[in-house]
Parts: structure tokens; sequence; C-alpha cells
């Protein structure tokens, strides 16, 4: 047995005595409100009660490892290089961060929205995370509705709608098969292929989509032609044969356009249009999102009815599985589909690397972002696990914490090497030179999993497994989001809870409407806006206000006695002590590569502009929280004098 720490005393926080012996646990914690649970999961106790905990939060990473920004990242970094920087990103960040939550909600016994009132300067942090998770749960509402219309397609159509274009009437039309050498590819006259389709003399008044650097990465294979012997063959005047479509853009974005399955999703799914000016919404996708929202509701009604109440961490444990399921259908989608493929096209494309320091940004965020900081949902796991810890801090959290994280980098390869066979299908090839231009923009992830999707008479069930599990996760992560905002907000204002469904269909019905704004002809453009500056700037800069508090906190004596009772018998106390001195500087060079990074994004200036409100919605929030408790404060004295 090992000698306890000399520093250490017994905490005078645990489960059976809180309430008699710290008064302020008994005002900031909701135990003792009607209707409320306290994050433990519902009535289950013991090691069963607390490993569904345990596994919900597993479900929730797992989910977030199936999102679109993952497999971007790890393309447009190159694959090998960002796998090495997320493995030390999640050792150095993200494992720390999420630790630290999940600490500081077993010790404050509270959701975000009261666990830092300890500090009434910091209290504003919690609305800045329930903003935060609003606002990522109707990006993710969003991405789900724009799979589940490829689901509706996929079980319904008799012809897969990828495999031919559309032009801006959605009249359908066949592609046109043209023949292309690297050359002309890699120096960006694309426009000179794309302007034979109606004139073999004449070049297109505008510029195409897919003229920009790396815009051939969206050709699709039908046969190669060569004469002569392998060897004689360079990369460079190698003839391919791709189709294109004949739709075009004036302006650069979306960079990735020309063929069936890119037309698809720009022309049909998102409704892209350059008249930013005339507001015209996406039908089909407006029913999605209803659809979705609707689905939410009925499922927060469900467990009302059910439980009687509002269970904030009552995650399925099942869950954990569908990630691993999808992960490997894709991985193994994307193997058959590039065997498939003749064999020198298999040697002719590799997967580059671009610029350290975007990689490295890209890891940082990526770590962040499957951890589930910022959001406040590892600050109520933490809450509930105190249930089930022998003392006010759990002695198995930091071992546990080490698997998550690894489970998580895991599941994150499978996803990206996926990605990335199905980039080789694809024929993308990032590079150092040019891949720059494709950095903000995630969603074109999304044609690229249908073009792999195509194997002959397997194409309709790949393509309803793949995009059914990638709109599951984004619906079980929004999901989980609104109940995480929703804890917040009673937490926040205690006298809500007896007005509990008025606000959840309030939360609803204004999530809902909000969402709409990405139905839109230019909406595609503001949804990438709003998740590259919510999830590059927001997420990062709320894990530093977390940790600015949370080093306060650290320096309380009944803090320290915790955290060496906690890990006096793994050692681990003067680790965990040095990184809490450390990982805000790390999060604070991931805010400023992040800014750098989003000054030379491709996306549209006046569409991030936009999305800069909800930001500083985020980033306001605690200032004028922070000014009203001052004043408050003050306000007393000056009566007095």
């Amino acid at each position: 047995m090992a000698t306890r720490n000399i520093n250490s005393m017994d905490t005078i926080l645990t489960y059976d005595n809180r309430d008699a012996q710290s008064q302020w646990s008994v005002v900031w914690s909701t135990a003792h409100i009607p209707g409320m649970d306290n994050a433990s999961g519902g009535a289950q106790r013991g090691m069963r009660g607390r490993r569904k905990l345990r596994l919900g939060s597993l479900a929730l990473g797992a989910c977030l490892t199936m999102h679109c920004r993952v497999a971007a990242s790890a393309l447009t970094g190159g694959f090998f290089l960002f796998m090495l920087f997320l493995i030390m990103s999640t050792g150095l960040l993200a494992n720390p961060l999420r630790h630290f939550e999940v600490y500081l909600g077993q010790w404050s016994i509270s959701g975000p929205g009261r666990a830092f009132r300890i500090l009434p300067m910091f209290e504003g942090i919690g609305l800045a995370i329930c903003i935060n998770a609003l606002v990522r749960a109707i990006i993710c509402c969003t991405i789900a509705s724009i799979a589940a219309i490829y689901v509706f397609h996929s079980v319904s159509d008799s012809k897969l709608p990828f495999t031919h274009c559309r032009d801006f009437d959605l009249k359908p039309y066949n592609p046109v098969a043209k023949n292309v050498t690297f050359i002309m590819l890699s120096e960006s006259n694309l426009s000179s292929v794309t302007g034979e389709l109606s004139d073999e003399n004449m070049k297109p008044e505008h510029v195409t989509v897919g003229t920009q650097d790396l815009a051939w990465r969206n050709v699709t294979d039908k046969n190669l032609k060569y004469e002569g012997p392998l060897k004689n063959i360079t990369r460079r005047t190698f003839p391919q044969t791709i189709e294109v479509c004949n739709e075009g853009y004036s302006m650069g974005y979306p960079t990735l356009f020309s063929t069936p399955a890119y037309n698809f999703f720009y022309i049909e799914v998102v409704l892209f249009r350059e008249d930013n000016d005339k507001v015209q919404f996406n039908m089909a996708l407006s029913l999605c999102l209803t659809f979705v929202w609707s689905i939410l509701w009925v499922l927060l009604i469900k467990e009302r009815l059910s439980q009687g109440r509002l269970i904030w961490n009552n995650v399925h444990s099942w869950l954990v599985v569908v990630p691993w399921i999808w992960s490997v259908v894709l991985l193994v989608t994307a193997i058959i589909k590039l065997f498939s493929l003749p064999e020198v096209m298999r040697k002719v494309f590799r997967i580059g690397a671009k610029e350290v320091i975007a990689g490295l940004a890209d890891a940082l965020e990526i770590s962040i972002y499957i951890h589930s900081a910022s959001v406040g949902s590892e600050i109520i796991h933490g809450k509930g696990l105190n249930h089930y810890a022998m003392g006010h801090i759990d002695p198995h959290l930091n071992g546990e914490n080490v698997w998550h994280s690894g489970l998580l980098l895991l599941l994150t390869g499978l996803h990206s090497a996926g990605a990335a066979i199905c980039a080789l299908v694809d024929c993308i090839q990032p590079n150092t030179k040019t891949v720059y231009n494709m950095k903000e923009s995630t969603l074109w992830i999304i044609p690229m999993y249908s073009k792999c999707a195509l194997i002959n008479n397997y194409s309709h069930f790949l393509s309803t497994l793949i995009f059914s599990g990638l709109s599951f996760s984004y619906m079980s992560v929004a999901y989980i989001l609104v109940k995480t905002a929703l804890h917040t907000i009673f937490e926040c204002k205690v006298k809500l809870v007896f007005k509990e469904q008025a606000v959840v269909a309030g939360t609803i019905l204004t999530c809902m409407g909000l969402s709409l704004l990405f139905a839109t002809n230019s909406g595609v453009v503001l949804l990438e806006s709003v998740d590259a500056i919510m999830t590059g700037i927001a997420m990062p800069s709320i894990c530093l206000l977390e940790l600015v508090a949370l080093l306060y906190i650290y320096r309380n004596h009944d803090f320290i006695s915790d955290m060496n009772i906690a890990t006096e018998e793994n050692a681990c106390s003067t680790r965990i002590g040095a990184q809490w001195q450390i990982i805000p500087f790390i999060v604070l060079a991931t805010v400023v590569m992040r800014v750098s990074l989003l000054c030379g994004a491709e996306l549209p200036r006046r569409s991030l502009w936009a999305a800069c409100a909800p930001l500083a919605a985020a980033l306001l929030a605690p200032v004028l929280r922070a000014a009203h408790n001052a004043y408050a404060f003050l306000r007393p004295a000056r009566r007095t004098a």
C-alpha cells in the first residue's frame, strides 16, 4: 500500500457528508431542486452506474471521431504527419484538458453553469460554454440533415444521383469523359478541359470552379490509356480519362467541383449559388432540418415521460459500438474500391504533407474537438462520477482517462485511414504547395465518400451504411450538446426548472430557426465559416478561460488535497501539477495559429465576418457577467458610503 502524501488530508466533500460540511456545494449543486437529476445517469448505483457514465462519455468522443472535420484535417495535412501531431497533441493538451474538466465537475459537484461560481469574476464561463454547445449543436444538426439527404436518395433512387450531372435548374444530364494529362491538372488548366465541353476552340467566359490549385482532385477515373512500356511513362504526361460536368462559378469557392459527385453536392444537396444577395431556401434541406430537430425534441419529451425528469448524462452505452462498425465499413469499402482500380493508378497517387504549422494547428484543434472540451459535457460527467467515487475525486479517473484517449486515437486513425484511401480513389493528392486552399473547407469529404461507395451492385447498400452512420453520429452529438446546454441554463437560472418543457421547446425552436440560415443558396459557405470560427477560435478560447480559472482554483488547499489523494497511488500529482501550468500556453498558441490560418482561408470574407457573431457572443458572455457581478458587489458599498 502506497504511503500517503504528507500534503494530503481526508477530503471533506465526500458524497455522504457533502451537504452537511460544505455549504457552497449545497448552494451550487442542483441536488435539492425538484425534478433535477444530479447527472448520475439514472437510478443505477455502484460500479454499474459508474460504468454507464464512463461509456457514455466515451460514446460522445467516439461519435466525434466520425465527423468530417477529422478526415479533412487528416487529408489536407497529410495522414502520417497528422497522426503524429495528433498523438502528441492528445498527450500534451487534450488528455489533460479532459482530465481537468472531469476533475472540476467532481470537485465542485456542479455542471458548467455553477462550477466556476467559486470565482465570481469567472462565473460567465458557463454562459460561454452554453453558447458554444448550442452553436455546435446547430452545426451538427445541419450536417446530419445533409447526410440524411444522401441516405434518402441511396434507398429510393434506382440510379444514384451522384453518378450524373445537373444544371442550376436541377435538370440532369450525363457527364462528358475527357482525356487530360497531369501536367494540365497540376498547372491548374482544367478550364481548357471543361471549356471543350461546349466548344473545342472557346474557353468559358468565367472561371470554372475547379480551376484553383488542386481542383483536379475530384476527377473520376474511368480507364487508363497509355502506349509503350510502363517504365517510359512519366507522371506528368500520363493520360487520364475523367468525367466532368459543365456547370461553373465565377468565384473561387468551392475549390472542389466539376465531377458528378461534387456537382450533386453543391448544385442539388446544398443548393449553392453565387448570388448571395438573393435568399432562396433549400426546401429539401429545410424539411430534413425540421425532421432532425423534431427527433431530438421527441427524444427529450420521451425521457421526460419515462423518467419523470431529464437525465443529463443518460447516454446509451451501445452508442460506442456504432463508430467502430462505421469506421471498419468505411475502411473496408475504401480498400475494395482501391483494389478495383488498375495497378498503375495505385502507384501514381500519394498523399503528401503541408506546412508543419498548419498540420500542428489541425492536430491541436482535433484533439480538443474529439475530447469534448469547451462544451461542458465532461464537467457534467465528472459531476456524475462523484456519486461513485470513494473520495471526492475518483481515484480511477487518471487511468481510465488514458484508455479513453487511446481508444479515441485508434478510432481517429481508422477513420482517417479510410478517408485517405477514399482520397486515393478520388484522385486527391494534397501537397505543400496548393493544399492550403482547402484549409477551412471540410464538407467536401461528403461527396468524396459518395464516390468511394460506388462499388458495382453494392453501391446503394454501402452508400446507405456510410451516410446513415454519418448522420447518426452528428445527431447523437447534437442531442448530447442540447442536453448539456439545457443543464447549464437550468443551473444558471434555477427557477426555470419549474418551466422545464417550455425552456426545452424554446431552445429547440430557436435552434431550428437559426439552422434554417444554412438552408439558403449560400448556406454551405456560412455553415463552413461558422464551423471554422467556432471550432478553430471559440473552442480553444473557452478552454483558455477555463484554464485561467482552474489556475486560481488549483491554489485552493482543499483542491490540492483532493488531487493528492486521487493521484498518490499512481504518482501522477507532480505531472498533473506541471501540466496545469504549461497547457494554458499551448492553448494560447493554438488560438494564435488558428487565427493566423483563418486570415488566409479560402472562405469568403463576408461569411467569415458573419460567423464572428456567435464567437462574439461566446467571448463577451464572461466579460459581461463579470461586469454585472462587480457592479452588484460594489453597489451596496456605495449605498453604505
